[in-house]
């Protein structure tokens, strides 16, 4: 199957400083054997995007769906362009795979193709256009609780209602970026009314919310497979519902503080 997702390079000698002031990662000294997942949000905390992040030969790239490509660019052109950065959206050959010898977020470069390690025992393959992008693999990404801002789930989750400070996708020792209070206030003081649970189905999903328990469930990330469909769905934390089953890992606070709110 062809692939959603794609590669956006960023050139200029301060790429990496320049998307550090805008992404929930520490990115400004990224090696070439590490790949983080990270996202960038609005000013109220909310993910435009997200994907993994990229440097090779001095070259840096995210990897992420084609079908929010074009907004993340849009998003970042104004702050790139103060560090005269350009952001290209290219062509090379990207596919996700089943099974990895690779810890997710860790990269692997040889002479025509580069692999990262995903959640799910999946791997990206970048460069090789003999790879061919499996659903299954996106399948198992999805079960393992990894999902990617779609264009239709765009401002949809706060980092922590996606569950990306269990990802490593999240760092709460960096200095601001766009969005960075909303996220620390809520990992300190505050508390998720809403995170994303698994959902599975014979069926085909058919449109962007899913109908349960008499609720308009909004999709953040779905894959179609020859089986059905699998999707991250953002739901009331405590909603209970036979098609919806938690992620597979322990949620838990990644600093001291108290929660006495809800946000």
């Amino acid at each position: 199957m062809n692939s959603p997702f794609g590669l956006i390079q960023f050139k200029g000698d301060k790429a990496l400083p320049a998307l550090h002031s805008q992404c929930t990662q520490m990115v400004s000294n990224l090696s070439e054997g590490y790949a983080p997942l990270i996202a960038f949000c609005n000013s109220k905390g909310r993910m435009y995007g997200s994907g993994r992040l990229i440097i090779h030969e001095g070259i840096v790239s995210l990897i992420t769906p084609i079908d929010q490509s074009e907004a993340i660019v849009a998003r970042l052109t104004p702050f790139l362009m103060l560090s005269r950065v350009a952001a290209e959206i290219t062509s090379i050959p990207l596919a996700l795979i089943s099974q990895s010898d690779l810890e997710p977020s860790m990269s692997h470069h040889a002479s025509t193709s580069t692999r990262v390690g995903e959640y799910g025992r999946t791997q990206w393959v970048i460069g090789d256009p003999n790879a061919e992008h499996s659903s299954f693999a996106d399948s198992s990404r999805l079960l393992s609780g990894l999902g990617y801002v779609r264009s239709y789930s765009a401002e949809q989750c706060i980092p922590q209602q996606a569950h990306y400070q269990m990802l490593n996708g999240v760092s709460f020792q960096k200095g601001c970026y766009t969005g960075q209070e909303v996220i620390a206030r809520l990992e300190h003081l505050g508390q998720n009314k809403k995170h994303l649970r698994i959902y599975q189905s014979p069926e085909h999903l058919d449109g962007q919310t899913l109908e349960l328990e008499g609720l308009q469930l909004p999709v953040f990330d779905a894959v179609t497979t020859v089986d059905g469909s699998t999707a991250l769905v953002l739901a009331p934390v405590g909603l209970s519902s036979e098609h919806l089953i938690n992620v597979p890992f322990e949620i838990s606070r990644q600093v001291e503080g108290q929660r006495p709110v809800k946000l």
